[in-house]
């Protein structure tokens, strides 16, 4: 009796260990800027712990509704209709913020554009 016990309390964690690693996590942020406005709006990087990757493509799925998301509450919440939206993600905290380093160097040199953070007023939701 106590070996069944035993052995259903192992395969419960098991099972709980391989449910967690199945959607482990993705790190996500957005870049919101228009062609005809010197800001670029830059989100928080967010982790979103129930979402996985696509194993095939390591694309994040559904990005285009992630992007949506945030030109929507650009368009409704800051008031700044007709802005290209753009959602990068990684699984690695230090990946995305590299990316957003460069991403910001790259707008704030080249073009020209001020970067400002939206922080704690916008999040993602899973779609």
């Amino acid at each position: 009796m106590k070996r069944l016990i035993l052995f259903s309390l192992s395969l419960l964690l098991f099972v709980a260990v391989q449910a967690q690693k199945k959607g482990d996590g993705v790190y996500v942020m957005g870049v919101s800027y228009s062609f005809s406005d010197s800001i670029a709006y830059f989100t928080e990087v967010q982790f979103m712990d129930s979402v996985a990757l696509e194993k095939k493509t390591k694309f994040l799925p559904k990005r285009d509704i992630y992007s949506e998301e945030l030109q929507t509450y650009m368009a409704i919440q800051e008031n700044k209709p007709n802005r290209t939206s753009i959602v990068i993600f990684a699984k690695n905290k230090n990946k995305i913020k590299k990316r957003e380093a460069k991403l910001k160097k790259r707008l704030e040199n080249k073009r020209g554009l001020t970067v400002r953070y939206l922080g704690d007023k916008f999040h993602f939701t899973r779609p």
